[in-house]
């Protein structure tokens, strides 16, 4: 009976290839270790085939297209998530060509699947005043409503991830020899960066810490039951905060706020304040300036400021009146 490699790859992907030998970050340990899971629950769900029963020979190119549509038309995943998930997938094959040169038929066609197309849309932000409504909704008489109005002032604040927020701990809190308390932020590609923070998150901070005490759980936004707040934790109640302001404010009506909206809102009002796009980088931790560029293609304000110095076109007044002559017209173009 032939052995099934299958479950040795994958713990050997993980284990050697990104922790011992990439030294990948968490996040990225995360997103690949959730496209298995995933990929595992649609076999379970096609195939009625237990994950301890996969083999590699079933991970071949048809079945990983069938997979990556399923995440667009049943999960309904933008086509950025598809990209994502296929990117876990074709390092994994790259592992397994190196580790069962045996199965090199499967993974050569396994990464000719390419990554698709998606229409690039100009980044959506929020308003001041939508960004103050929203915070007005936070109902600070309550533990629940104290820790939103942090949360949503944080992340307007600094414009982190929301892997940055929910991973934030304690420790993370610095307090200067000037007396300005700033936050250690650990981001993308394990990078760090300290942000300064306004009086009035310095102080909504400050109270929150001494409101929470010595707790056991070191994250610095937990939920009821006192474990680490998640990505859907933060999303759920920014939604519910959504909700809560529209009716003050009708422009939010219809608008998907995520905590990258609000990231994408930080960067917009620094621009618009006259922040460089180099600053602008290193506060939002970009790997490159280009990232960062398309701002300026969402920023409508400068846009119009463009417009004001340049004159518009004399056109002559009056109705245009066509010739009789067409054959004329048609022969003078």
């Amino acid at each position: 009976m032939t052995m099934n490699r299958f479950p040795a790859l994958v713990q050997g992907f993980f284990l050697e290839r990104l922790m011992a030998q990439r030294n990948a970050s968490l996040a990225t340990v995360s997103a690949y270790r959730d496209t298995f899971r995933l990929l595992l629950r649609y076999l379970a769900d096609q195939r009625q085939c237990a994950a301890a029963a996969v083999t590699m020979d079933m991970l071949n190119a048809e079945t990983i297209l069938t997979f990556l549509d399923d995440l667009e038309v049943h999960r309904h995943n933008s086509i950025k998530t598809r990209n994502h998930r296929l990117a876990a997938i074709h390092s994994f094959m790259d592992y397994v060509s190196f580790q069962a040169p045996e199965y090199l038929g499967l993974v050569q066609r396994v990464k000719q699947i390419p990554f698709k197309k998606a229409a690039t849309r100009v980044v959506s932000y929020l308003v001041p005043t939508e960004m103050d409504a929203l915070l007005a909704a936070c109902t600070v008489d309550t533990w629940l409503g104290r820790r939103d109005r942090l949360m949503l002032t944080l992340l307007y604040n600094t414009g982190i991830r929301v892997s940055e927020l929910t991973g934030m701990t304690r420790a993370s809190v610095m307090l200067t020899p000037s007396g300005v308390r700033t936050v250690r932020i650990w981001g993308k590609g394990r990078k760090e960066r300290v942000l300064p923070l306004w009086q009035s998150t310095q102080g909504y901070l400050a109270d929150w810490l001494r409101e929470q005490g010595e707790s056991g759980d070191p994250h610095v936004f937990t939920n009821r039951q006192g474990q680490p707040l998640t990505r859907s934790g933060v999303m759920a109640r920014l939604q519910w905060l959504t909700q809560a302001a529209t009716p003050h404010c009708p422009s939010l009506k219809g608008k998907r706020v995520t905590p990258h909206v609000i990231r994408h809102t930080t960067a917009m009002h620094l621009l618009q304040s006259g922040i460089d796009l180099s600053t602008i980088a290193i506060w939002l931790g970009h790997e490159s300036i280009q990232t960062t560029h398309k701002y300026m293609v969402a920023d409508l304000q400068l846009k119009e400021k463009a417009l004001s110095k340049t004159a518009s076109p004399q056109v002559p007044s009056g109705r245009y009146q066509p010739s009789d002559d067409i054959l004329a017209f048609l022969a003078n173009l």
